[in-house]
């Protein structure tokens, strides 16, 4: 954790350029995601500052949901900071469907980071702090993730072309308020936030101060551990990437050359060749059967995962292959 008490929060600014990802070297254009809450105010009023010192284009993107009584007001409380600050703002209206499986949180964002690719800017600011950190390690976990899940808050990630930056992974909460008590600046309140049927607040509101008052030290102890599973996860994703090379062809991955691969490695490049589309993991569970049926089914017979509405994964003529099942056609 990143030491600041709230004499030393002006320094802030000189914090975040000083630990500028050198990903992000020699691109221009930043886009903060705006809710409206205290933790992207405070991201976007750090970058502000940020800005006059580095020369970058900020803008902000706020998405409406549609969810809460209170959406349009916070929408308007984003145009009004962003005139106030002289920031270009850009507005998104979504109409969230739950769907089966899915939770409208996670259906929420979905589309939210859909949105995010519309903007045209390189790299995509995210305010996610150290105790956001802290409540995806023990959501992922209640939830069966993969190590993937469980370390994917980074400081530094790219989807597709646009990176994605997470500056305050390393202060807490406390330090943003503090920040924002120091420079006045007014947010919205999200009232949901208060809800413990959703899995994360009843992590924030209920479990995680009672571990706190237990032992201090754990957003430390926690983030140590990040590391070496982050470091984990890169290696696996290394090897993953030369299995698929040597197996691949044409697009395809070729059942006889995975046979001799562990079952694990099989499962990792399989992961990572779904990853690389972009589209969401099954459950270790459904890989592994798939698997199985990929690899001592008979050659007339066609296994299928699916992995979304659109794409499955199935096997054909010796070979695994990713299909759009509207079409039918495969994903180059």
């Amino acid at each position: 954790m990143v030491n600041l008490s709230l004499k030393q929060n002006r320094i802030l600014v000189e914090s975040i350029l000083k630990q500028w990802p050198s990903e992000l070297d020699g691109h221009l254009s930043y886009c903060v995601g705006l809710s409206g809450g205290i933790d992207s105010v405070v991201l976007l009023h750090l970058l502000n500052e940020a800005s006059k010192r580095q020369q970058f284009e900020l803008s902000a993107i706020h998405v409406n949901h549609g969810i809460s009584i209170h959406a349009d007001e916070w929408m308007d409380f984003c145009i009004r900071l962003c005139q106030q600050w002289n920031i270009p703002l850009q507005v998104a209206r979504l109409h969230v469907v739950k769907k089966a499986g899915v939770g409208l949180e996670n259906s929420a964002r979905k589309l939210r980071y859909t949105e995010y690719q519309q903007t045209n800017s390189a790299v995509m600011v995210l305010a996610h702090h150290q105790d956001d950190q802290i409540e995806t390690v023990f959501s992922q976990l209640m939830r069966g993730s993969d190590v993937h899940n469980i370390a994917a808050m980074r400081i530094v990630s790219k989807k597709n072309t646009q990176f994605y930056w997470r500056p305050l992974l390393s202060y807490t909460k406390a330090q943003l308020i503090d920040y924002a008590m120091e420079y006045k600046l007014s947010h919205i309140e999200d009232e949901s936030n208060h809800d413990n049927n959703y899995l994360r607040n009843f992590l924030r509101n209920s479990i995680i101060p009672q571990l706190l008052a237990y032992d201090s030290n754990l957003p430390q102890k926690i983030a140590q551990s990040l590391v070496s599973i982050q470091a984990s996860v890169n290696l696996n994703d290394e090897i993953a990437e030369y299995d698929l090379l040597s197996t691949m062809k044409n697009g395809q991955i070729e059942i006889a050359k995975i046979i001799s691969l562990s079952s694990s490695r099989q499962k990792f490049l399989l992961c990572y060749f779904i990853r690389q589309h972009n589209l969401p993991l099954p459950s270790s569970k459904q890989l592994q059967e798939f698997i199985r049926q990929a690899t001592v089914a008979e050659q007339d017979r066609h296994p299928q995962l699916k992995l979304n509405e659109n794409y499955i994964l199935t096997r054909r003529k010796g070979s695994i292959l990713l299909v759009m099942q509207m079409v039918s056609k495969q994903v180059e």
